[in-house]
């Protein structure tokens, strides 16, 4: 019997599929080291009939039709892992009308129909990569955000930012030359205004809501910078690039054309405190004062500030009317806020660092300290036969811990050697020297400490020793504990504005050691600078005029034009200057900012060399009437 046939399935019926197509910016921001910040495009395909995503593509312009086109085709070509196989569909529907226009007759060749409409599932899509992008974090809110901002308020912000910037105040003040703040003049707050960017990193104004606030952060008191922030916070307004603004403000500032400086002028207000969220927007009356401030604070460094002939302004306190976003308003000013105790200050102020910024340090490589070199060749003499550089016994004895100190990478251990050392002879300066760079809390305490090492050093070798070496010193042993103290010291002193008993020391060090093995002379050159002293920095230049560094040259360049203005001497020195380093024009110029942390190594002619000259003389150059402009004009 003839076997029965299983009937035939029927044919599943085929579903057109129907694409989506749409060009998005990205509200992300890529910063790429020597480039401006810029926001990418991505054009997304997806498949619309079966809600897969087919092909994506970075830009980082705004793609044309035929970037589109060619995203589409690989989509169909090479769709994605897991899309399925290359096929074409029914229908394309584009996000962007004009995207569906200018394909339409290309696609036909292809038998697909094109159309335009809104697509929420590329929408949904294009966000969800966005906050993986963001590691989850939520985008900071926009000045409108704030309960009570209106869009003239953050205009009228934005303008006083813009008048702040240009009036560039950080180039005559450091952020230890604080004003005392009250808004209104009569039964408002009074907050302390410290000015950021006179050391090249971060350019902005802080307001601190107490003197006492203000004296912890600036003294660096507790064990991280964490330590100083108050629960309540200190407000900001910090510049930057564009990328540094939340896209609320982005879309704002489009909207309403809000005032904005430059390019590195992109202000952001925000509000610094301690706790798990460490930084908000300001609150309406934060917001309200920091307008004030930034509008205050070029006009008093315009009409009210005198130079008082030793490196700072003559005291003063007024009210005065600013023009706010709401009309003229009465501020009360003082200057300085207070008296600074900066004896008590830490010697080594901890740099900020979020957390996610720190880096891992595992890879750097280790420091060799210099001073073990000299252990080495006393031995080698010893050996030799050669006289010992030091005839007390006892201080020999201390010396060599002093050795072993060096070796040991115990913090606690080397501590104890040194305390030990001076126990065997009071008379051993590197003792003090470690005690000054390590145990030492408080700027006071390491001046103590290397000034009892400057005098060690004294009794050590003797009044007649100073008389027959001098010139020669550090070609000799035995001198270089006292040269090291006494260098400390001076650097110390300079720390705390003591700047010409500074200068005093620096001089005194070039004059035992003419050969300047300690570099003495890039402290002595950049202190004279600061105090306007051209006449002196440049008989230091010649003295030393084989010196081939960027800080010689360069500085040289800037002493010849402050002299004489631009002109063939002038010209000359600084041709010589960007033949050797051609990278510091970028951060004189505002270009690149300076690190906040400067690099351990350098080299002739490299960036980092560049990064080191500015941090030292980048407001040599802009305290300089037409200095900057030159140098731009010969790049």
């Amino acid at each position: 019997m003839p076997r029965k046939r299983k009937p035939t399935p029927a044919a599943r019926p085929q579903v057109p599929e129907e694409w989506g197509v749409g060009v998005f910016q990205l509200r992300i921001w890529i910063t790429p080291e020597d480039q401006s910040p810029y926001r990418p495009f991505v054009i997304m395909v997806i498949d619309l009939t079966n809600d897969l995503i087919l092909n994506s593509d970075m830009a980082q312009t705004t793609p044309d039709a035929n970037a589109v086109l060619a995203v589409l085709r690989n989509a169909m070509n090479h769709p994605v892992r897991g899309a399925g196989k290359p096929r074409r569909p029914e229908r394309i529907v584009f996000v962007d009308p004009a995207h569906a226009e200018s394909l339409a007759e290309p696609l036909a060749a292809l038998a697909i129909t094109c159309e335009s409409r809104d697509l929420p599932m590329l929408d949904s899509i294009v966000r969800d990569m966005e906050i993986h992008m963001h590691r989850g974090r939520p985008e900071f809110p926009g000045l409108l955000s704030i309960e009570g901002v209106t869009p003239k308020m953050a205009g009228g912000l934005f303008a006083a930012a813009a008048e702040f910037y240009r009036a560039a105040p950080w180039v005559q003040l450091t952020n230890g030359q604080a004003f005392a703040v009250r808004f209104p003049a009569n039964g408002g707050p009074e907050w302390i205004a410290s000015i950021m960017g006179n050391g090249g990193v971060e350019y902005g104004l802080a307001l601190y809501k107490s003197w006492e606030h203000f004296r912890r952060v600036f003294m660096g008191e507790g064990d991280n910078p964490y330590d100083t922030l108050s629960p309540e916070g200190h407000a900001a307004a910090l510049f930057d690039n564009i990328a540094s603004l939340p896209f609320e403000d982005l879309d704002a500032l489009e909207q309403y054309g809000w005032e904005v400086a430059g390019e590195q002028a992109y202000p952001l207000a925000l509000v610094i405190q301690a706790g798990d969220e460490t930084v908000r927007r300001p609150t309406l009356t934060e917001l309200r004062f920091l307008e004030a401030a930034l509008r205050l604070v070029p006009r008093v460094m315009r009409d009210h500030m005198r130079p008082d002939g030793k490196g700072d302004f003559v005291p003063f306190q007024l009210t005065l009317p600013i023009s706010a976003h709401a009309g003229d308003q009465m501020v009360f000013v003082r200057y300085p806020a207070g008296q600074l105790p900066l004896e008590g200050r830490a010697v080594k102020m901890d740099e900020w660092e979020a957390p996610d910024d720190e880096e891992d340090d595992e890879d750097e490589i280790p420091v060799f300290d210099r001073r073990l070199m000299e252990k080495m060749m006393a031995q080698i003499g010893a050996e030799v036969g050669a006289e010992p550089d030091i005839r007390d016994p006892k201080l020999r004895e201390a010396q060599d811990l002093m050795y072993q100190a060096w070796e040991e990478t115990n913090p606690a251990k080397r501590l104890a050697l040194a305390h030990e050392a001076l126990a065997t002879s009071p008379d051993c300066a590197d003792a003090y020297v470690l005690l000054a760079e390590e145990e030492a809390d408080t700027l006071a305490r390491a001046v103590g400490y290397y000034r009892k090492g400057m005098e060690a050093g004294e009794r050590a070798l003797g009044p007649e020793y100073f008389k027959e070496s001098k010139g020669d010193f550090w070609g000799l042993l035995e001198t270089r504990p006292y040269m090291r103290a006494r260098a400390g010291l001076a650097n110390c002193l300079w720390d705390l504005n003591r700047r010409d008993e500074a200068g005093e020391h620096y001089r005194a060090l070039l004059e035992l050691n003419r050969g300047d093995n300690q570099g003495v002379r890039y402290s002595l050159l950049t202190l004279l600078m600061q105090m306007g002293r051209d006449d002196e920095a440049l008989d230091l230049l010649k003295r030393f005029k084989e010196d081939g560094m960027a800080e010689w040259l360069y500085t040289w360049a800037l002493v010849e034009f402050r002299r004489s203005g631009p002109g063939k001497t002038a010209d000359r020195r600084l041709k010589a200057a960007l033949k050797q380093n051609p990278h510091v024009p970028d951060y004189l110029t505002l270009q690149k900012r300076v690190p906040n942390r400067l690099p351990q190594y350098i080299g002739l002619g490299d960036d980092a060399e560049a990064a080191h000259y500015a941090s030292n003389h980048l407001n040599d150059w802009r305290r300089t009437p037409g200095a900057v402009e030159w140098l731009k004009g010969k790049l």
